[in-house]
């Protein structure tokens, strides 16, 4: 024990131990984007302005409206798929669906499980046997028009840790084919 350098300590676990990894939603990731868009936009309008000879809060009305278009489409399309946090453990991949509900489905049951996009990251994961999801998931229930009836989209935007760490963990923990 004389070995060791003062503040240093000895942290014994076991071999079986099952690592536990959970990735969820960041608020200060969320308020940083939010603020580093808020910036882009009003330099956006005041160039747009100066260049069109238009005052710029008629600038701002025009293409505020269509934002906030978007993002009401945006949050009625997203309102059924599964969110954060998402938990990885040994046995299995645990999403979070709509309304608080949880979907397990283990590592051997996964058809793909793959975070796609880096601007706007999303998991997306495909079951062999939906009815061995636990609990067993209905066609549809989670999925999003336009994707097969099983097909799980989870947005990952603002997720700490980050995409890069969920695509090291999915590459160690999925079984290779």
């Amino acid at each position: 024990m004389a070995d060791r350098p003062l503040g240093h300590s000895t942290v014994v676990t076991s071999l079986d131990a099952s690592p536990v990894v959970e990735f969820h939603y960041s608020s200060r990731r969320h308020r940083i984007a939010k603020l580093l868009a808020v910036l882009g936009a009003a330099a956006l309008v005041a160039v747009y302005a100066a260049l069109s000879d238009e005052p710029w809060w008629q600038v701002l009305l025009r293409f505020g409206m269509i934002g906030v278009a978007v993002a009401l489409t945006t949050t009625w399309q997203l309102r059924r798929q599964p969110r954060l946090p998402l938990r990885l453990t040994d046995e299995a991949l645990e999403l979070t669906g709509p309304h608080g509900s949880k979907l397990r489905i283990d590592w051997a049951n996964l058809a793909s499980a793959q975070v796609r996009g880096r601007l706007e990251p999303r998991l997306v994961v495909t079951p062999l046997d939906p009815q061995q999801t636990r609990p067993p998931m209905r066609p549809g229930q989670w999925s999003t028009p336009g994707r097969g009836p099983y097909e799980l989209v989870a947005r990952l935007a603002w997720m700490t840790p980050g995409p890069d760490v969920l695509r090291r963990e999915l590459a160690r923990r999925l079984p290779t084919t």
